[in-house]
């Protein structure tokens, strides 16, 4: 658990601006995260609003309390997804705005699927705050989506109206019963959530992206969901089996974004200077660095405290002034890796994206990858399929002679073709469409190579699965050797998708906008009219076309009644924020009684068919004006 430090030094003290209620000049917010269901909850704050306490005298300094604020994204059909977060801020109930970031932060949103990421711990004065601030500059976006074949299509991104983005800011006006509250000495933290399938349509006939973006968030750190930290080692408690880090998102080298502190345990997997170590002995290798070694440490979140699993430290960080590719290996010619998707990063901080890279192997590169014994491992155990990070030096602009690669966990998802053995059809291999892959050479012979239609994993490590043909599944692990299937992929874990309650995605659009969206509208459900609606139902990125053939489907409430919901009026420049679907339900009425139009839904969670019914904790509803 980070332990708040004395009122000096503090993590870091977030800039209290001169400014009162207004930000005058927002646009119409049709780009990205304008449809921002932000919920900023302290922990333990509970239900009801207030205000925060008057304004301390002049000569008086404020009390600060702790913010820990983590991004974090749903799955889509983009390669990128890069844009500057330019600012965050936050409004006291007395007007003053507090700046919650502290530089410019470019963040490519395709990294952060399965993982949120701490952005900033930041100290602010104590009190409630009432809405909230996001700024974005697409100005110099690189967005990137792939074609049926896999390959990189690089997208404009245009507005509704189909103007290019530039600079976006979002306001948020929170409801009472979740207003931020910060105290002193009580950690608050907030999950911001950008949901890419949900936010974009995607035209690659004429190479762009219209943007009409949901952004959730949850009123904690979701301890379902891995959470990842990286910055520059500040010290190491190997007694407490801690390590303190001052916080460096996204590859930044400098900047305060604050500190956090990191727990570690014997099951801790740490790769340090590019040797593999578990437990204590690991934590002793990270003591022995200089200070500011760079640090990435992914784990569970308890609180707004993190466990980690697995920490990379010292040279083993990519970015630690080195030059290195980033990617997955689409095809493999003897010791010739084709890399798909490639993020090439210098050891002076900057990066670049290659639809296509070469990595080059040799007898003497070292490979690891997280938990396996190293000495195990050697450069035939890189095939088609796997995502890798690879350090070396450049031969050209498109090649790599690498000295080292490491290999990432892998997922797939896929539909159940055998259950035992467990074979699959491929939907999906790193976020990749199978036709992506050359899978020439994987087999002992040609005759074993891997068949995307038939893709064969090994469970043996895992307890039995309760699978069936036809279910849809996404599996974890790492890649079998090359020319070493079958297996083709050797499984970690294995998630029957249908029992995931983030798993459905459905998006219900009218052009137009309609008056009568619902057959029914109650505290507990929602029924949508589909006859003159688009719509699109996936699981896990994969369209079940059932949908097509639905008149009506139901959103429900989940048990508790409680996810995050919000709702936009276009033109307003707001984004209003519910925690309780009977909340939401209330202002969809009350929106329709108004004479608003609905135009778009996207909602998340877990998808029945037997009763067409989605239970969803995450939903958000874009409205106009009648006269629009």
């Amino acid at each position: 658990m980070y332990q708040p430090s004395s009122p000096l030094p503090l993590p870091r003290r977030a800039r209290v601006v001169a400014q009162k209620r207004g930000w005058h000049g927002f646009k119409d917010l049709v780009c990205a995260f304008s449809l921002l269901a932000l919920v900023l909850l302290a922990h333990g704050c509970g239900g009801g609003g207030g205000s925060s306490a008057s304004a301390p005298a002049a000569d008086a300094p404020p009390e600060l309390g702790e913010l820990f604020i983590g991004i974090t994204d749903a799955e889509g059909d983009f390669l990128r997804y890069a844009v500057d977060v330019e600012a965050l801020t936050l409004e006291r109930a007395n007007g003053d705005v507090v700046e919650a970031l502290p530089l410019t932060t470019r963040i490519d949103f395709t990294e952060l699927t399965e993982v949120t990421e701490f952005l900033s711990i930041a100290t602010v004065p104590a009190g409630v705050y009432e809405s909230v601030t996001l700024s974005m500059d697409f100005g110099d976006a690189d967005i990137v989506a792939q074609d049926a074949n896999g390959d990189a299509v690089a997208l404009v991104a245009r507005d509704t109206t189909g103007a290019p983005l530039g600079l976006t800011n979002v306001t948020l006006n929170l409801s009472s019963g979740d207003v931020v509250r910060v105290r002193v000495g009580i950690p608050a933290a907030f999950s911001l959530d950008f949901d890419l399938d949900a936010s974009n349509e995607i035209d690659l006939a004429n190479a762009e992206v219209i943007v009409e973006p949901f952004l959730l968030a949850t009123p904690e750190l979701e301890e379902d969901r891995e959470h990842r930290v990286r910055g520059v080692l500040e010290a190491v408690d190997t007694d407490a089996s801690t390590f303190d880090l001052a916080v460096r998102p996204f590859r930044h080298r400098t900047g305060q974004f604050g500190e956090f502190t990191v727990s570690v345990d014997d099951a801790t997997r740490y790769e340090v200077d590019g040797v593999g170590f578990t437990g204590a002995a690991g934590l002793e290798a990270m003591s022995q660095l200089d200070a500011r070694a760079p640090v990435v440490a992914n784990g569970a979140v308890d609180g707004v405290g993190l466990q980690a699993e697995v920490v990379l430290a010292g040279s083993s960080v990519p970015w630690s002034d080195a030059d290195v590719v980033k990617g997955v290996v689409a095809a493999r010619a003897g010791d010739e890796l084709i890399v798909r998707g490639a993020r090439i990063e210098f050891s002076d901080g900057t990066e670049a994206f290659r639809g296509s890279f070469t990595v080059n192997l040799s007898d003497t590169t070292g490979v690891s990858a997280p938990g396996v014994d190293n000495t195990l491992l050697s450069k035939d155990s890189i095939s088609v399929g796997q995502r890798l990070v690879a350090w070396g030096e450049f031969v050209d602009d498109e090649t790599l002679d690498a000295a080292r690669v490491r290999m990432h966990m892998n997922q797939l998802t896929a539909e159940v073709v055998e259950a035992e053995p467990l074979a699959v059809s491929l939907f999906y291999l790193n976020g990749r469409r199978p036709a992506a892959y050359d899978f020439s050479g994987t087999g002992v012979t040609p005759a074993d190579d891997a068949d995307p239609a038939f893709y064969e994993i090994d469970t043996a490590t895992l307890p039995g699965a309760t699978i069936e043909g036809g279910d849809l599944v996404r599996v974890r692990g790492l890649v079998n050797e090359f020319g070493a299937a079958p297996a083709d992929f050797n499984a970690r874990t294995v998630i029957d998708v249908d029992t995931d309650m983030r798993g459905a995605l459905l998006k219900i659009s009218w052009e137009s906008g309609t008056s009568t969206p619902f057959t029914n509208l109650s505290s507990e459900r929602v029924d949508v009219d589909l006859t003159e609606a688009r719509k699109l139902l996936a699981v896990r990125g994969v369209p079940r076309d059932f949908i097509e053939l639905m008149d009506e489907v139901g959103l429900v409430a989940p048990a508790s009644g409680m996810g995050v919901y919000a709702v936009k009026v276009r033109g307003a420049g707001e984004v209003h924020v519910y925690r309780s679907f009977a909340d939401l339900t209330t202002e969809l009425m009350a929106q329709l009684d108004a004479g608003r139009l609905l135009h778009r839904i996207s909602a998340q969670g877990r998808y029945n068919v037997g009763s067409a019914e989605l239970t969803t904790g995450r939903a958000g509803f874009v409205f106009s004006s009648t006269d629009e």
